[in-house]
């Protein structure tokens, strides 16, 4: 297995109250019920936050985990092509990603990483372009989140912080809900009212707010 940050609690320390409260978010998350856009096709999901350093990807991490050790196949997409951080926490390189699928032409299974975690897979962002809004808005990127969702059954996309970047309202055409990442002690009421009312003029479905630490 790779070396894995500490942050990923959900596998390192499974039995913890830590773990156990993002296996309470995965439940709430299945009580909302999200339909996959299409039948037989694998959920998206994407998770913000109004800010940076608000604990997005820590979420997004271990909540991916607490799905594959349900059994269900997982796959992240590190979108955050303005500070990728997906690669430092499953111990990987942050080459050969999505900047790759999209400037090289390369394969979806060229870019596609497993975790050493069984279900789970890992792309990493591979970078970070000068154009990141145009990259996550164009058709391949449509085209990659649909050859995923064939493949998959839980796809779970990082973004961008919202009020800073237009890349996390871009990225909401291809989820099917979407969970607001707060931060206790950081992130004014104000961020998340306005965070929220954007995602939703992009047409998000949003599924509830984590208040994290």
């Amino acid at each position: 297995m790779l070396q894995l940050s500490n942050v990923l609690v959900a596998e390192l320390d499974p039995i913890s109250p830590v773990s156990e409260s993002y296996r309470s978010l995965r439940t709430a998350v299945r009580f909302k019920r999200v339909v996959p856009a299409g039948q037989g096709i694998g959920m998206v999901l994407m998770i913000a936050s109004p800010k940076a350093q608000e604990g997005k990807t820590t979420t997004l991490a271990n909540l991916a985990v607490t799905y594959a050790q349900e059994g269900k196949s997982v796959v992240i997409i590190d979108s955050n092509l303005r500070q990728p951080a997906l690669h430092k926490i499953f111990g990987m390189t942050n080459t050969k990603g999505l900047l790759h699928f999209f400037q090289k032409g390369l394969n979806v299974d060229d870019v596609i990483t497993p975790t050493g975690i069984i279900g789970l897979d890992l792309i990493v962002a591979g970078g970070q372009p000068v154009n990141p809004s145009e990259l996550v808005g164009s058709s391949q990127m449509m085209d990659l989140m649909k050859q995923l969702r064939q493949r998959y059954e839980v796809i779970l996309i990082d973004s961008p912080s919202t009020l800073d970047y237009t890349d996390a309202s871009l990225l909401t055409e291809y989820s099917d809900g979407v969970l607001l990442v707060t931060k206790n002690g950081r992130t004014k009421r104000e961020w998340a009212k306005q965070a929220r009312a954007q995602l939703e003029q992009s047409g998000a479905r949003m599924l509830g707010m984590v208040f994290n630490q």
